[in-house]
């Protein structure tokens, strides 16, 4: 019985902890693919006091939730904006994107920050992106200083499906630029 209690006990402790970690983790700059056709829910640990999109008069409509928040494209083309959520002291930062413009990017329909392990879950998810996007950068850029630009333009297309950045965008186009002129010096 003394273990029993004594499990019970440490579980509770466990468990407060646990919910300080939860409420401790703020978000920044994670990415929220949306779209006007579906409804996009974003949860959290406790009820978020307040949000809003930066600029201001951004295209997306938001509805508060028990624990968060629905967001829904208002048409095909909106443009990206800043997120930002106040929930429980803390201010966490998103990218809200329009699925058609970053090219069907995400299938997800419910981003739940609601508990350690799903928040844990979507940091690792981030990561192992992050990780693939900048190893993609690298092969990139090393097969574009030897020269070996269709090759390269695979890696940099491979990172621009991963984030929709300047660099690998800006890389393809001078890549582009360099095999029409290889092609008129064949022809």
């Amino acid at each position: 019985m003394k273990k029993v209690k004594l499990f019970v006990a440490l579980l509770s402790v466990g468990l407060l902890f646990i919910n300080y970690e939860i409420k401790a983790q703020a978000i920044n700059g994670d990415t929220i693919f949306v779209d006007s056709k579906t409804v996009v829910a974003v949860r959290f640990p406790s009820l978020p006091t307040n949000f809003y999109t930066n600029p201001p008069d951004a295209q997306y409509n938001l509805v508060s939730l028990p624990t968060g928040f629905t967001i829904i494209a208002k048409k095909k083309n909106t443009p990206a904006a800043e997120l930002f959520v106040i929930e429980n002291k803390r201010t966490h930062r998103f990218i809200i994107v329009n699925k058609k413009q970053a090219g069907g990017s995400s299938r997800i329909t419910d981003y739940d920050f609601s508990t350690v392990k799903k928040l844990k879950e979507r940091i690792m998810q981030m990561e192992d992106r992050d990780k693939k996007y900048l190893d993609a950068i690298a092969a990139a850029d090393k097969l574009f200083n030897e020269d070996k630009y269709e090759e390269a333009k695979i890696f940099y297309t491979a990172a621009l499906d991963m984030y929709k950045r300047p660099w690998p965008k800006d890389q393809i186009s001078k890549i582009n630029k360099q095999l029409k002129k290889q092609k008129r010096k064949k022809n």
